[in-house]
């Protein structure tokens, strides 16, 4: 086989050998009936999960500003929903925590659509430091272990390996929580499945082609 024909079969074998491919996750909000509260008023505490989507779940944990410990509100939509066109969540005195665990890959960056209103919010990733910061502009560039953020145009952006994030505010709304995989992780998958499969081949051999045709044959 020429090496054009070997190349060619080689790329053919990675796209037939890749997993299907891997989307990102996203927490839109948009399951959730307008006017839905969580927070110490409505029934809720510290840890409880009140959203699955994406194979990411969502619980409601406590706000910190100083001494200060608030478990207020969340409430779908709010006073700011016009401000998004779509679903978002408004928070007030308290904080969202996201875990990435059932997600199926690795998360390898966040993306957090949001606007301020006033007051200060909280930011911490993969259980370390909680930041305290007002605007989110003032976030460090790097906000944990292995994790750098980034604001541009409304949108916060966290990137590294990701298990888990916690954002809140007290006067903060968010929507489109994001959590997006690594770019290369299905390519990868895909190129060592079809070296696989041509160095199986290659141990075959050479394949023996009778000139005459099939044995037993009559012409």
């Amino acid at each position: 086989m020429k090496r054009g024909q070997t190349i060619a079969c080689f790329i053919m074998a990675v796209f037939m050998c890749a997993p299907p491919p891997v989307h990102a996750a996203t927490v839109d909000f948009e399951t959730l009936p307008g006017g839905t509260k969580y927070g110490a008023s409505y029934g809720n505490l510290p840890g409880d999960v009140v959203l699955s989507q994406d194979g990411i779940l969502v619980s409601v944990e406590e706000f910190f500003l100083g001494t200060f410990t608030g478990f207020v509100k969340a409430e779908v939509g709010g006073i700011y929903a016009d401000f998004f066109p779509t679903t978002s969540l408004e928070l007030n005195n308290i904080s969202l925590h996201f875990d990435f665990s059932g997600v199926g890959f690795n998360v390898t960056s966040v993306d957090v659509e949001y606007k301020e209103f006033g007051g200060t919010n909280n930011v911490a990733v993969n259980g370390y430091t909680v930041h305290e910061v007002d605007p989110l502009t003032d976030l460090p560039a790097v906000v944990s272990p292995g994790i750098t953020s980034s604001v541009n145009n409304g949108i916060l952006t966290l990137a590294g390996d990701i298990d888990s994030f916690q954002i809140g505010g007290q006067e903060l709304v968010i929507d489109n929580i994001t959590a997006v995989p690594e770019p290369m992780t299905v390519v990868l998958l895909g190129m060592g499945a079809a070296l696989t499969l041509a160095r199986g081949r290659s141990r075959q051999g050479p394949r023996r082609v009778d000139p005459i045709g099939p044995r037993g044959a009559s012409c």
